[in-house]
This record gives C-alpha cells, structure tokens and sequence, in this order.
C-alpha cells in the first residue's frame, strides 16, 4: 500500500519536503522564502503562505487543502510543537513546506525551533552573506546586534560578526581593539549516513595542511569502525585523528598552538561540546565539526541542534535513498536495521555499525520498527514448573 501511494505521488511529482533558511537579519531569508513560492507559481504549484497565530497547531486551520508549497516566516516566534507539525505535512500530506527565521536571537541564543528544524528539514541553509556592521571588517556575518537608539534614530537590528556581537544592546561605535586577533570560526557538517560527512570534513582539513595550519582532530573513542587513530569515512579516506572518550578529554589533549580543530561524531559527545567549540571560534581558532544531525527515530541528535545554531557556516548533505525503487537523492534520514527490518523504538540509542546495520533513507521511505510481541506462556508448562 505505502509503496504504491509512493508511485502515484512520484508521477504527480508531489512528495514533499522540508525546507529551512536561517540566518542573522538582513541575511535575505525571507527573500528566500519569496523566489521559492514565486518558483512554484511558475511551475503552476498552488503556494500558501501561512501566519499569524502565535500557537503552532492554529497553522493548520489555514491549510489550503490543494496547496502544494507552504511558507512560513519568523519561525522562531514558535514553538517546538512547530518542528513535529511541519515534518507531518511534508510526510503525511506530501506538502513542500519552506520555513525561515532566526537561529539565535539578538543576545546570541537558541531562538524558538529553528535549531531543531534545520536538524530534522531535508534540505537546511544557513545564510551568511550579511555584511558585518562594523566598518572596514570582512569577517562572515552570523549574529545580529541590537543597537541603542540614540539622536533620533530608532533601535536597530544589524548583522554582525562572531566577534564583534555582545549580548547586551550597544551604541553604534565598537570596540576597535577587537580586530588585534584574528577572528575564529565553527563550521558544522551535518546529515545522515553515507551522506559524505567525514569525507568532507577530511577534506577540508586537507586544506588548511596544504596551507600551513596546525591542525588536530579528535574522534569520540567508541567509534572503532575503520580506524582507532584516525577520521576515517565508509570508503576509507583517512585523517589522523586522536580518540578521546568525552569532552573534558578532548579538551585537554588540545595544544596552544593549534588553529584548526576537526571533530568528528559530534553526536556522539556531551552537551558540554557546544560550549567548547564555541569557546575555541571565539578565541580565534577555526572549528570544523561533522555528525548525524538525527538518530534513527528521526530525533534531533544530542547536542547536534545546539550546534546548528552556534555554527557560522552549516553544511547539510544528502545522500541516495537506499529503499528498492525509490532512486531519490535527497535522503536525510538514517535507518537502522535489525535482521533486515526496521529497528523497534526500544532499541538502544547508539549502535556502532556500517552498511549492514544502517541505510540512507528519504523521509518517504524512513520506518520505525514495531515492538516485538512476547511469547504467550503455555499454562501447561507453567503449572507443570509449579
């Protein structure tokens, strides 16, 4: 049954998908939002912008049934209810839903669900062409600054750097010292498995070693997979890397001259490693993270939404759904098997393996397994062990 729903969906090319644009002001998210309802008018797709109610569950008392694109603007003046409502219409009711809003608010927190929806959307961009406010500074734009009003003017919004945004609103000058060190940044590689998360991270340490930086990566200890002293991804590419069993471990196997740190499984580590890699952009290293962004209940993984939201840069790669029949290149889900069926919810949280034990899936094709039933218990039997 799902599967012939799946072809007659597929021939009226209607599937859907999830979408999210964030980004500090002024970045063009909405601009974003705007060309991809103007594209689906193009292409004849009935859009639906939807707004207004502050409570995620009155979204969907304005749903145009025939709409085949929704959008939906300031993400983050909702709440978490917005993340399971949005992935119900671009699964169930096989909708494109394109959302955008802030990651963090003006003081440089975690703003609504935006964190975990670029976790759990299939396709997640994080927009940093916003010129930092300061003059003369070419540093990436990815925070946003509240300025006092003062002679006049009204208080402002403007994009700034990971260096120069304070908590705290301020006037209109800054601090000039602040550009004596360099400015550091966090970059986060995330998606599902056999998406290429590793090979790029590999990849871009390669980078910074042809260009001279001292670098170190550092692994979580129980990925024994391909290599103990070495980032290694599924076909074998390699880094030396160092093992570490948590955070305060990473932490001190860093050395002071180090100026690219990669890391590896990210999901795999505690929640004290947001505040450690953003600790490290700020003194001026360069961070390059990678991880599953959900686990295989299609969960936001560990500190991985944190991440998303602290990160200046943000790559989100897709691989091709492994389903029989399927050929969709826009998985991001990871699904786990057992004895070739789909894992029960009651399975454990983390269970090291490759291509026997995980596959790519699209969202369409993405299962949870049914717990398994107990064995009835013959009456004869236990009366005879009475």
């Amino acid at each position: 049954m799902i599967n012939e729903r799946y072809r007659e969906d597929r021939e009226r090319r209607r599937l859907g998908s999830l979408s999210a644009f964030s980004g500090p002001t002024h970045s063009g998210k909405t601009k974003k939002l705007e060309a991809e309802a103007e594209r689906a008018q193009r292409q004849g797709r009935r859009s639906q912008r939807l707004h207004g109610p502050a409570d995620a569950n009155q979204l969907l008392d304005q749903l145009d049934p025939a709409a085949e694109l929704v959008t939906i603007d300031d993400a983050q003046r909702y709440d978490d209810r917005l993340v399971e409502i949005l992935n119900d219409l671009a699964t169930i009711h096989r909708v494109d839903v394109v959302v955008a809003g802030w990651e963090l608010d003006y003081t440089g927190q975690p703003a609504g669900p935006l964190p975990e929806l670029m976790c759990s959307a299939d396709f997640a961009l994080k927009l940093d062409d916003g010129v930092c406010a300061q003059p003369g500074c070419r540093n990436l734009a990815s925070r946003t600054q509240r300025f006092h009003a003062a002679n006049g003017t009204p208080e402002r919004f403007l994009p700034v750097c990971r260096r120069h945004h304070t908590p705290d609103a301020r006037a209109v000058s800054f601090q000039e010292v602040w550009f004596d060190e360099p400015s550091g940044s966090l970059d986060l590689i995330s998606g599902c498995m056999f998406s290429g998360k590793t090979q790029e991270l590999i990849r871009r340490l390669d980078q910074a070693r042809f260009a001279g930086s001292t670098i170190q990566a550092f692994k979580p200890a129980l990925d024994d997979r391909y290599a103990l002293e070495a980032v290694a991804s599924h076909r074998e590419v390699r880094f030396p890397a160092i093992a570490v069993p948590d955070v305060a471990a990473l932490q001190d196997q860093l050395r002071d001259d180090t100026r690219v740190v990669g890391i590896d499984e990210a999901q795999f580590f505690g929640p004290d490693i947001v505040s450690l890699v953003a600790e490290l952009a700020d003194r001026g290293r360069h961070v390059i993270v990678a991880g599953l962004d959900l686990d295989f209940l299609a969960r936001p993984f560990g500190p991985m939404p944190l991440l998303a939201a602290y990160a200046d840069r943000l790559t989100k790669l897709q691989a091709s759904c492994q389903y029989p029949g399927c050929g969709s290149r826009q998985a991001s889900r990871t699904q786990r098997l057992l004895d070739g069926e789909p894992a029960p919810p009651d399975s454990p949280l983390v269970v090291i393996g490759g291509a026997a034990t995980y596959e790519a899936r699209c969202r369409h094709h993405h299962r949870i397994g049914v717990h398994a039933r107990p064995e009835p218990v013959s009456i004869v039997e236990e009366s005879a062990e009475l």
